[in-house]
C-alpha cells in the first residue's frame, strides 16, 4: 500500500530546504579590501598564525593539530580546493619553489600570509573589479613579507640572524621582481 505524504509534511520539508540553502547563501561574508588589509598589515604574524591555522582546519574539517601536521609532514593538502572555496583563499605552496625553512631560518608563516595576500588580491578584484590586483598592492605585500621574514630572524640565535636576514632579503627580492 502506498502511502502519501500529507501536505504539511511537504510544506515542512519545503521550509527546512529553503531556510538551509538561504542561511548558507546569506550567512557567507563577502571579503573587503579593508579586511584583507588589516588580516596582513594590521595583524601580527602569530595572530594571523593562529587566525589561519583555526580558518584551515575550519574549512578542510579537521583539528587545527591536524593542518598544523600537513604543515610538518604533507603541506600539499594545504593547497587543496576547499581551502580556496570559502570566504578567503587560505591555500598556500608555501614557498613555492625555494626551501620553506632550513638550519637558521623558517618562512613557512611568512609564505603562507604572502600567499595569502596575493591570492585574495586576485579573489577580491575578480570578485569586485577595479584596479584590486595591482603592482603596488603586490609590492606592499611583498614588503610585509619581507617585516614577516626579518621578524622570524630576530628571535633566533644571534649567531643565525645574519644568514636568516640574507635569505630574508634573497627571498624579498625575488618575489618583488615577479610582483
Amino acid at each position: 500500500m502506498l502511502v502519501r505524504p500529507r501536505p504539511l509534511v511537504r510544506a515542512t520539508a519545503l521550509v527546512v530546504v529553503v531556510v538551509i540553502v538561504l542561511s548558507a547563501t546569506s550567512c557567507t561574508p563577502k571579503p573587503t579590501l579593508a579586511q584583507l588589509h588589516r588580516t596582513v598589515y594590521a595583524t601580527s604574524l602569530p595572530a594571523f598564525r593562529d587566525w589561519w591555522r583555526r580558518e584551515h582546519a575550519r574549512v578542510q574539517h579537521v583539528a587545527p593539530a591536524t593542518v598544523d601536521r600537513w604543515l610538518a609532514t604533507s603541506p600539499e593538502r594545504l593547497d587543496a580546493l576547499a581551502a580556496r572555496r570559502g570566504t578567503w583563499n587560505l591555500s598556500t605552496d608555501l614557498c613555492s619553489f625555494a626551501p620553506d625553512a632550513g638550519p637558521v631560518f623558517d618562512f613557512r608563516f611568512p609564505c603562507i600570509r604572502h600567499d595569502f595576500a596575493w591570492r585574495n588580491l586576485r579573489r577580491l578584484q575578480e570578485q569586485l573589479g577595479g584596479d584590486i590586483d595591482t603592482r603596488a598592492r603586490r609590492l606592499e605585500a611583498s614588503r610585509q613579507f619581507l617585516v614577516d621574514m626579518r621578524a622570524t630572524c630576530a628571535v633566533r640565535p644571534a649567531i643565525q640572524r645574519p644568514p636568516c636576514r640574507a635569505v630574508a632579503q634573497a627571498y624579498f627580492h625575488a618575489v618583488s621582481t615577479v610582483s
